[in-house]
């Protein structure tokens, strides 16, 4: 998959802006607060419909204008064009998306129609921050690999959404909803078992793509690992039988600490995946370099299985990532990413491509400030 144009308008910083991209890899410099982030934001939106930080979309619209429009066209790799548009309009707090002019609906349908890959400073707590942050990870990658896993998800968040209500009320005027919650309990074992295996063949699968990625960035002296702890303690977790009953279980035996805290304590939505480095939990004895080099090997790691599972070539988003990365690791890191895909890498400092990159051809560099956008046609300041 390759991004061959992107048009930005009234986007952020970004009042009119053009893109002609190369097929390689392509450098957006400037300083920080003058709109190169939000170039990578903007394929995002291509990519997913939404933005990888900003929760609301109207944050993203440009100060006081009605609407903001995103455009760009992708190659396939079976070399199928597709012309992507996004716009959000803020007086009718609307958001459409078409694909070659036709609407797009549900936007969740898009999903992994255009892999991307995204690793920003945003990304830092997916190997520092808690549990949840580690549940993102693993959702955003089988979900844009296995649609049927996106769909299970989207139904699971439905469903603790709508039985936390139920527990909510139940403590609030003190009274028992177990009959309330039977038809919920079928729906979250149902479908939680179904996320619960697939996380765990997730993780057997991935072990290889972040160990490969790891030894390009930092050498084989490190060595990463990820462990699935389920909230539950099963024996087998590649029989979805057995994860039924496992839950189902759980359920009965923590019916009364429900009941009394108002939520629901059974599921997947409190699953942990253990990050380590020579068999060390990372979150308690890893450097900042080492959290940045895991966090940029996972998303490697990602880039090969999505394009394993999707049978299209993922797009790279790098967002500023070279601050807390020694200039060995920065060096290997530029060298394997033209090796990988089309990339897309936003940073302050132009030293760190004058001896790694040479523009023209498949790699391109653009400088970004107030918005404005020039094609540079060399390193050369």
């Amino acid at each position: 998959m390759r991004l061959t144009s992107l048009r930005l308008r009234r986007f952020r910083n970004h009042s009119d802006s053009w893109f002609d991209f190369g097929d390689g890899t392509n450098i957006l410099l400037g300083d920080n607060g003058h709109g190169k982030t939000n170039v990578v934001e903007a394929i995002s939106y291509l990519c997913l419909t939404k933005s990888f930080f900003a929760v609301n979309d109207s944050l993203a619209v440009q100060f006081e204008s009605p609407l903001f429009e995103i455009e760009g066209t992708f190659i396939s790799d079976d070399a199928a064009k597709y012309n992507v548009r996004v716009a959000y309009d803020v007086r009718q707090e609307e958001k459409l998306c078409t694909i070659n002019r036709s609407p797009v609906e549900p936007f969740s349908s898009i999903v992994g129609k255009f892999p991307v890959v995204i690793c920003a400073p945003e990304h830092a707590p997916t190997t520092s921050g808690g549990p949840f942050e580690r549940r993102k990870f693993v959702d955003f990658v089988l979900s844009q690999s296995y649609p049927a896993y996106f769909q299970h998800l989207l139904e699971f968040r439905k469903i603790l959404k709508q039985r936390n209500k139920i527990l909510f009320e139940g403590k609030r005027s003190k009274t028992d909803c177990a009959k309330l919650l039977i038809p919920w309990d079928e729906q979250l074992i149902a479908h939680g078992s179904f996320l619960m295996v697939r996380r765990k063949q997730f993780v057997d699968e991935f072990q290889s793509c972040i160990q490969s990625a790891y030894q390009h960035i930092a050498g084989e002296e490190e060595r990463p690992h990820i462990e699935y702890e389920p909230q539950c303690s099963l024996e087998r977790m590649d029989d979805e039988q057995s994860v039924r009953a496992a839950l189902a279980s759980d359920l009965e035996g923590k019916h009364d600490n429900e009941l009394r805290y108002g939520i629901t304590l059974v599921g997947p939505h409190r699953d942990e995946f253990k990050m380590k480095i020579n068999g060390l939990d990372i979150r308690k004895f890893a450097s900042q370099g080492q959290h940045r080099t895991f966090l940029v090997a996972l998303k490697i790691g990602e880039f090969f299985y999505l394009k394993d599972r999707c049978r299209e070539t993922p797009i790279m988003l790098l967002d500023d990532i070279f601050s807390e990365l020694d200039s060995y690791r920065s060096s290997r890191l530029l060298q394997f990413a033209e090796t990988l895909s089309q990339t897309f890498i936003t940073s302050t400092n132009r030293q760190l491509f004058d001896a790694s990159l040479e523009v023209g051809g498949r790699n391109k560099m653009f400088t970004v400030r107030n918005g404005s956008v020039v094609e540079q046609s060399s390193f050369a300041v």
